[in-house]
């Protein structure tokens, strides 16, 4: 009995997909996570299913890595938040790390990070806007935010690994090939150059509780999908953090330079 080629196919990719949309659900939990907190945002970490994707999170770096400082982060994570953490609480540690206007100590955007001058943060903005417009990815009316915020750069990993997964079983290899090159430049042009160190900069601010564990959950998670990637970049060093940018810190001219704010729908 001559076997079904597209079903030994199906079954070959399975386990492949299924990694994709694990690793594109932890970057949209950590896109969640930075963002000002609520109930909804928060939401998924009260979810019993976060075990479960915890466990197969640690699975998709089978061969390449133990698991185990991310399991530990990714426990850690689970337990610090729903033992101790109301979101009332949260607000008031958020507000405290990040301020009310661009922090000095963790900006929440990258162009805070090695852009000596305003033209090259317009420079920066436009460039991380590109990736956007290039997946056909529209302004939100809902949400205001600049394209090189934390949460924003998180949001289209996300969608490139999902895009990615809908790719590998609708589409072929040349599609899912243009995802997996365009997850590799933004990991190495953007995300893998300054979240390093946002996320030692965000946890020394917290000093403890639930930013801590989630900063120290972001780091290893990134050092894993770097090094799944094969992606090296130089990172950016705390003596590159943009002070008088962020002392003056003019949106207005940011706002103008990127266009429009952006947050990924």
């Amino acid at each position: 009995m001559a076997l079904n080629s597209n079903c030994i196919l199906e079954k070959q990719q399975a386990p492949i997909v299924e990694n994709l949309l694990t690793r594109s659900a932890m970057y949209q939990i950590l896109s969640a996570c930075f963002l000002y907190p609520t109930e909804q945002n928060l939401e998924v970490l009260k979810n019993p299913d976060f075990q479960e994707h915890s466990k197969n999170l640690v699975r998709c770096y089978e061969g390449l890595d133990s698991g185990e400082e991310l399991k530990r982060c990714l426990d850690e994570v689970h337990k610090v938040y729903n033992n101790n953490a109301s979101v009332e609480t949260l607000r008031r540690t958020y507000s405290r790390i990040v301020g009310h206007t661009i922090s000095k100590e963790c900006p929440l955007y990258e162009t805070q990070y090695g852009a000596a001058h305003v033209f090259q943060q317009v420079h920066e903005l436009g460039d991380i806007q590109g990736f956007y417009k290039a997946f056909g990815l529209d302004v939100s009316d809902t949400e205001k935010e600049r394209c090189d915020h934390i949460s924003v750069e998180l949001e289209f990993m996300h969608f490139l690994l999902y895009k990615q997964a809908y790719a590998l079983e609708n589409h072929g290899d040349e599609k899912v090939q243009v995802c997996m090159d365009a997850q590799r430049k933004f990991m190495k042009e953007h995300i893998g150059k300054w979240v390093p160190l946002f996320a030692v900069l965000f946890g020394r601010k917290a000093e403890e509780g639930f930013y801590c564990a989630l900063s120290a959950l972001t780091k290893e998670f990134l050092r894993l999908e770097m090094k799944l990637m094969d992606v090296n970049t130089e990172m950016f060093k705390e003596s590159d953090l943009t002070q008088e940018m962020v002392a003056g810190a003019p949106d207005e001219c940011l706002s103008c330079a990127s266009s429009e704010d952006v947050e990924l729908e």
